[in-house]
């Protein structure tokens, strides 16, 4: 099993890292970290290249997300993916997808209402509902990076997972 070094200590277990190609093509470089009980105070002071200038956003993602696990005295298993920067074509549809969701979404709540309400409220409500999801959706840019970490840890009642994702904009 390799070790991820950083100032001459080892700081955290490397099960296997590799790339992964998704949706429109979006390739991600992911890290499979062991955590171990006594390692999460070293988390801060993982430096995972492929984050370049965000690797403290990515460290303090790292440590909120395994304190939400509440590990405990069990061994935490954390992947770390992080996409190469979005091209033009990739951002754009993301962005279809944002406004494909915001009308779904709106169309789900208005629906109901206009049946037990007049089609004019229920339009209201579609349209205020999509505008709000929207809003909520992030907008994705040429450059743009999506970073994502789920955490798993077995033991209790069960298998336990979480993640969290973030997008650290273009800064160019």
């Amino acid at each position: 099993m390799a070790r991820l070094h950083y100032t001459g200590k080892v700081v955290v277990q490397i099960e296997k890292t590799y790339e992964y190609a998704g949706n429109f093509g979006i390739v991600f470089h992911v890290s499979q970290l062991v955590v171990m009980p006594d390692d999460r105070a070293r988390l801060r002071e993982l430096y995972i290249s492929e984050a370049k200038g965000a690797h403290y956003q990515v460290n303090t993602m790292l440590v909120a997300l395994y304190d939400r696990m509440q590990a405990g005295k069990r061994v935490c298993e954390m992947k770390v993916a992080i996409s190469q920067p979005l091209n033009r074509r990739q951002a754009d549809k993301l962005n279809d997808q944002r406004t494909y969701t915001s009308g779904t979404v709106g169309s789900t709540a208005g629906g109901p209402v206009g049946l037990l309400t007049k089609a004019i409220v229920g339009t209201a409500v579609t349209a205020i509902t999509a505008y709000l999801a929207k809003r909520r959706l992030p907008t994705h840019h040429a450059g743009d990076v999506i970073i994502s970490i789920q955490a798993s840890v077995s033991g209790g009642i069960g298998t336990q997972q979480s993640s969290v994702s973030t997008i650290i904009k273009n800064q160019g």
